[in-house]
């Protein structure tokens, strides 16, 4: 540097910021550009948040119609907007930020959106459960939000009713296919079929209230959770009586205790009849298990425990009830005919039963004293049980019942005989015995009519069980094949389903080795690799997506 030249400081920064005045063009601030649509808008076609603090675009530009719209005509009065973006497929669920939820909805489409059984929202404390924008579940004391416009990914769905019936029937004009064609109903069990078991399903799973609710007690015996079958109480021989379900503590199987109450057993050798009725084994026939005293209930009770069977009715229900004799009435009316009102191969297989039972029950040294149409029951479809064996016999016990054995086998004989009669003539209490077989002649064939006119004849040493065989053995056979003809039937519906548990184990096995860390390296699981093809296959079962890339979980 010449020394000639003046020094010249450097420039320095101002230390003062100047403040100037905002422009016209400064003084608003551009909004935050909407580039992702708004969810409420895709699903439903509004958002009823809009003008509440969605940030998200709630415009449509590019219009995809669902499949399951094409149908459905756009009314004036139902304006609704139905497209959807293609570029909006993959929008965030929008969660509100505010802690207010106004009940009134901004358009008529919402209100016309909400189903009528969905409450309005009322507390802010139903929305408790979703934190930061994440799902959590919610505590048991919290209520569930019943609104499906707000949470689009519902998970807390409304129980549904049990649907028995998973298929449509075959249509009438389905017929005459060729030989490799099969209706999808022939891959199931019938529809009745399945129906019929559910509800069985059902009633025995079927739990009552708690124990304070329904004056019950918590545990009789070994018996627990006891569900009041009948809402009112029975009588037996003058004295009331219950009829429940419950649990037993060792096994965990569920039976049947009828309950006999405010009774005081006198004579402890009444219970020795019980082990001998424990020791019949027969189809037709409930079996007993055990008889004991308690005071579980606040009394003396007497409780009979038999084997449970679901959605049983008795015979009386069945055919003498108001509703079964609407019925029948109605069916008569409909068909234009004055007929029986059972039919004869129905009443030929409930005689060939009762017969086979007593059978059993004469050749045990005992009899029955229950053949009664309000003691008999109808398990499944013409499939009779006689129940309450051996409670007759404790509660009228006798030091001389041996004696009297013979003459109670013949009481037997002689209320089989009535039963036939008010089955065939559909009256409780059959009339007198020469109007009763008027009826049966017009109606009914000759050896029915000799069956029943053996069983009401007078007592002798000759009559028993045995001749009442003799008279309806050519009506065996008939029973015999109907048995073994729905043994194959069943046979058949149990092999349909005998592989309908295929896929859960082929997927199973294969997930078991599918993506495992020690395969990552393996050649043979890349891409060029030969066992490449069960990664695929996984992903054709389970990541298969719908034309609109929805997930299609649809496999039926």
């Amino acid at each position: 540097m010449s020394s000639n030249q003046p020094f010249i400081p450097p420039s320095q920064a101002p230390l003062v910021i100047p403040i100037k005045a905002p422009s016209d063009s400064s003084s608003t601030k551009e909004p935050a550009p909407k580039c992702r649509t708004c969810r409420n808008v895709i699903i439903h076609g509004f958002c009823k948040f809009e003008d509440k603090g969605c940030d998200f675009n709630h415009e449509i530009e590019k219009d995809i119609v669902l499949p399951q719209q094409q149908n459905q005509a756009q009314s004036p009065e139902n304006p609704r907007n139905t497209s959807v973006s293609a570029d909006s497929i993959h929008a965030p669920v929008f969660v509100p930020k505010t802690t207010s939820i106004q009940d009134t909805h901004h358009t008529d489409n919402t209100q016309q959106r909400m189903p009528v059984s969905s409450p309005p929202l009322q507390s802010p404390q139903r929305y408790s459960f979703v934190s930061n924008g994440q799902y959590m579940y919610p505590q048991p004391t919290q209520i569930l939000p019943q609104d499906p416009c707000y949470y689009m990914n519902n998970q807390f769905p409304q129980p549904a009713q049990p649907q028995y019936h998973q298929y449509v029937p075959a249509l009438p004009h389905v017929a005459n296919l060729s030989n490799h064609q099969r209706l999808v109903q022939s891959f199931y069990i019938p529809d009745n079929l399945r129906e019929q078991l559910l509800k069985r399903n059902d009633t025995t799973i079927a739990a009552a209230s708690a124990a304070k609710d329904t004056g019950l007690p918590e545990e009789v015996h070994v018996y627990h959770s006891l569900y009041r079958i009948e809402e009112t109480p029975g009588k037996v021989l003058g004295h009331s009586s219950w009829m429940y379900k419950a649990v037993c503590r060792s096994n965990g199987k569920p039976y049947t205790m009828v309950r006999i109450e405010g009774f005081r057993l006198v004579n402890e050798q009444a219970m020795g009849i019980v082990k001998q009725w424990r020791k019949i084994r027969h189809a037709n026939i409930v079996s007993i298990r055990e008889a004991f005293t308690t005071r579980a209930f606040g009394d003396s009770s007497l409780v009979f425990v038999y084997d449970y069977h679901p959605c049983s009715i008795t015979l009386f229900e069945a055919y003498f009830s108001p509703q079964a004799q609407a019925l029948l009435h109605a069916r008569f009316q409909a068909a234009g005919i004055n007929g029986m009102p059972v039919p004869e191969t129905t009443l030929w297989s409930f005689i060939t039963q009762i017969a086979s039972a007593l059978k059993t029950i004469h050749g045990a040294g005992l009899s029955a004293r229950t053949i009664e149409p309000n003691k008999i029951i109808m398990t499944s479809k013409n499939r009779l049980r006689i129940n309450c064996a051996g409670l007759v016999d404790v509660l009228q016990f006798d030091n001389t019942a041996e004696q009297k054995r013979a003459l109670y086998q013949q009481e037997d004989l002689l209320s089989f005989g009535k039963l036939i009669i008010s089955l065939a003539c559909n009256t409780p209490v059959p009339a007198t015995s020469m109007q009763s077989f008027d009826f049966m002649s017009r109606f009914y064939s000759p050896d029915l009519k000799n069956v029943a006119y053996y069983l009401l004849g007078k007592p002798t040493m000759s009559k028993s069980i045995d001749e009442v065989f003799v008279l309806i053995g050519p009506r065996l056979l008939h029973e015999l094949n109907s048995s073994q003809y729905y043994t194959d039937t069943l046979e058949t519906s149990l092999g349909n389903e005998l592989e309908n548990s295929r896929l859960v184990r082929l997927m199973s096995k294969l997930n078991f080795i599918d993506e495992r860390p020690e395969f990552e390296k393996d050649a043979r699981w890349s891409e060029t690799g030969d066992r490449y093809i069960i990664k695929l296959f996984r992903d054709y079962i389970f990541h298969r997506v719908n034309e609109i890339g929805v997930p299609a979980g649809k496999i039926a």
